[in-house]
């Protein structure tokens, strides 16, 4: 077949020449496509409007052009050296319908969707490569499908109060929503939320939603999310690290100002400034959830916000209240080798309520522009929320009882087989949250068989090599070797990522490398390419 040869071809360079606002955003539509060996369907990103054939050969051009035109289908550029050609659908009309009729066309040997690519987001900030946890739940993987956006969801914290200063949080911060609130009386207080009682609601909001990809700092779990600082402590009560001060009231809050900073969270949410609303509780009693306290979080409830608490860090059979009130969902803590930490409480409630997270030694922000390392289910909690508020960014139509499905369905099953009282349903996977909001479907290569990805690595450009641990391996005591490509040990890992170093330090040189994966349940092998 003869070129067709439209007078613009060459697009991609026309369009980097354009201003901004003469670009046209690329329409983008969801094909579903069932698996012939499993039956299960999942969902490809596809070019709205547009599919791919190539004709049988000895079909000339005009005769192509003719026979696409009868059907209402439009030539856009040809591609004689692959021997295919875009072409245009009937405004309105479907990729699926359309791919229906051209398969059906006799002239034509295939007709194919016209799939979307798109960039790999690894975030660019400075000490992404402390961050473990990160690539323990497989973050950088869920960002490929959604990075959170500043107008769907917000987390709001009610804590310590918000460094509103701190260069990661102080854009991201909703100062007409904060508040503070007395810790005697639960009454709006005149106190700043956004100047801190102490540094454990900067070092949460961190792990949440630090502003990411912009050459500083930590990367948050959802890098667009908002953030809201309910305030329940006071300035006098607490020293700098949260803890009590002598001869004062204890850095401790009450119920009266933990339900006076839901009652007023509760008008933000679906409001213009916020949209869906998180709630974050790193906080706890290790008493019952109180009819008080259960009532405000009944309200709460009533009003579709997404309520996740700390499970507690005494090491009890039994989780911290407001973790135990019913319609809040408990977070535990994992290390880095996907054991429950020793310190995170259990209860049997984790069994229908309960899920885990990462929360011994998490890097994140600190109070005075400064970053630090943090421990406790303080911090498990809001990388929860952090999911949640990137599953409604994706989805949000999404109730929140969806998206609580959807992270405790995700979730990778630690410890016993099933939710258990340890793990709840397991530790999150934010990847396979994402996956399964977006395409309907956990499935996917790293569930399957251990791989490594970005595949190849170029660590200048993309800082982190991740490992997907394969669900019949799933467990704890998670570990992964690195070898040469013959056989040479180049770095015991600490946990699910790699910046392409040896033992010593050292950059790595260019070539294929293999890895094994080892857990309590079984190991696994698996080769990956490295470019400098």
């Amino acid at each position: 077949m003869s070129a067709i040869k439209p007078a613009k071809l060459i697009l991609a360079a026309a369009l980097c020449l354009l201003p901004a606002s003469s670009v046209l955003a690329l329409k983008v539509e969801r094909l579903a496509r069932v698996s012939p060996a499993s039956g299960k369907t999942s969902y490809q990103e596809v070019a709205g409007g547009s599919a791919i054939v190539r004709f049988k050969t000895g079909i000339s051009s005009s005769a192509a052009v003719s026979l696409l035109e009868s059907s209402g289908f439009k030539v856009l550029g040809t591609f004689e050296r692959f021997n295919w050609s875009v072409v245009g659908l009937p405004a309105g009309m479907s990729v699926a319908s359309g791919l229906s009729v051209l398969k059906n066309l006799p002239q034509l040997a295939w007709a194919e969707p016209n799939a979307v690519f798109r960039a790999k987001k690894v975030p660019n900030d400075a000490y992404v490569g402390s961050q473990y946890a990160l690539a323990q739940v497989q973050a950088f993987g869920a960002w490929e499908f959604e990075t959170g956006s500043s107008s769907r969801a917000t987390v709001a914290m009610i804590d310590t109060g918000i460094d509103g200063s701190h260069p990661e949080l102080s854009g991201k911060v909703l100062a007409a929503q904060s508040a503070s609130f007395d810790p005697d009386t639960g009454a709006l207080s005149i106190s700043d939320p956004l100047i801190p009682a102490c540094n454990h609601a900067t070092r949460a909001a961190g792990v949440a939603a630090a502003s990411s990809d912009n050459f500083l700092g930590v990367a948050g779990m959802s890098w667009g999310a908002k953030l809201i600082s309910l305030k329940v402590f006071a300035d006098s009560d607490c020293n700098p690290d949260c803890s009590d001060k002598a001869g004062v009231n204890s850095c401790g809050t009450t119920e009266g100002a933990i339900a006076a900073a839901i009652s007023d969270v509760i008008a933000q949410h679906n409001s213009p400034a916020a949209g869906k609303v998180v709630l974050n509780m790193s906080l706890g009693s290790s008493g019952d959830c109180s009819p008080a306290l259960q009532s405000a979080v009944d309200s709460a409830v009533a009003s579709h916000l997404l309520l996740f608490a700390a499970a507690g860090n005494e090491g009890y059979g039994y989780i911290d209240s407001p973790a135990n009130c019913a319609g809040v969902y408990a977070v535990g803590a994992t290390d880095s080798q996907d054991k429950l930490a020793s310190f995170s409480n259990s209860d049997t409630l984790m069994i229908t309520k309960g899920v885990t997270a990462p929360g011994v030694s998490i890097y994140t922000t600190d109070v005075g522009s400064a970053y630090a390392s943090a421990s406790g289910t303080s911090f498990s909690s809001p990388m929860t929320a952090g999911l949640a508020a990137l599953i409604w960014s994706a989805r949000p139509s999404y109730s929140d009882v969806q998206v609580w499905d959807t992270i405790k369905n995700s979730a990778d099953d630690l410890g016993a087989p099933g939710p258990d009282r340890d793990f709840g349903w397991g530790r999150i996977n934010a990847n396979k949250a994402l996956r399964l909001a977006v395409t309907g479907t956990t499935q996917f290569a790293g569930t399957v068989k251990a791989v490594a990805y970005p595949n190849p690595f170029r660590p200048k450009s993309q800082r982190l090599l991740t490992f997907t641990v394969p669900a019949d391996l799933t467990g704890s005591g998670v570990e992964v070797k690195v070898y040469t490509s013959e056989g040479e040990l180049v770095k015991k890992l600490d946990g699910l990522a790699w910046d392409g170093r040896n033992s010593a330090g050292e950059p790595v040189a260019s070539g294929v490398y293999l890895f094994r994966l080892k857990t309590d349940r079984d190991s696994a092998v698996g080769k990956f390419a490295l470019i400098r």
